[in-house]
């Protein structure tokens, strides 16, 4: 009888790993996975503190919605530091920033000193950080989640926006089209 119970206990167990390990499977399939919209907008007008340049961190330096249309096109990329999806994009965005591609950097509810830390450890591939501690800028562009990033023409439009991680397929497929013979 002790055999019986213990024995469906066995089988309980493994199906209830099984079931958790297909749950965590597709949860970071579904992470990994970016989705693309191309409904065009305005980027919202902000005023808000920098967290970092390209050269060295500006204590109270304020950004607006002109630091982020000096280009034909440039990427506004958002992040922090909690994200672990973020850091596996983050290498494919320092390869980027070396080609010369635009990239601004909205830091969502984070940590000020921690995002720094990432940046000073990893590499900074923002010419420019926007600092969001309250999420207050994300909420308005409609962010769901980290990552996100928007293609912003010179005129200030969102022209796309990606969801989930941009890599070497993504960038093919959605962006290069838009930097091709642009002067970053």
């Amino acid at each position: 009888m002790h055999t019986n119970v213990r024995n469906k206990l066995i089988v309980l167990i493994t199906l209830t790993l099984i079931v958790v390990l297909a749950f965590l499977f597709a949860l970071e399939n579904k992470q990994q996975t970016t989705t693309v919209s191309t409904s065009q907008r305005v980027f919202p007008e902000f005023t808000s503190t920098a967290l970092v340049d390209s050269q060295s961190i500006k204590a109270n330096q304020q950004l607006t919605r002109a630091d982020i249309t000096q280009h034909a096109y440039q990427l506004v990329n958002v992040w922090a530091s909690w994200c672990g999806i973020c850091k596996t994009e983050h290498a494919y965005l320092l390869e980027l920033q070396d080609q010369g591609i635009p990239i601004i950097g909205l830091n969502y509810r984070d940590n000020p000193a921690a995002a720094i830390n990432v940046l000073s450890s990893d590499g900074n591939p923002y010419s420019k950080v926007i600092s969001d501690p309250q999420g207050k800028l994300a909420l308005e562009l409609g962010v769901i989640g980290t990552p996100e990033t928007y293609l912003v023409d010179a005129k200030g439009n969102i022209v796309k926006k990606l969801m989930g991680v941009i890599n070497e397929s993504v960038w093919q497929d959605e962006l290069a089209f838009y930097f091709d013979g642009v002067d970053g």
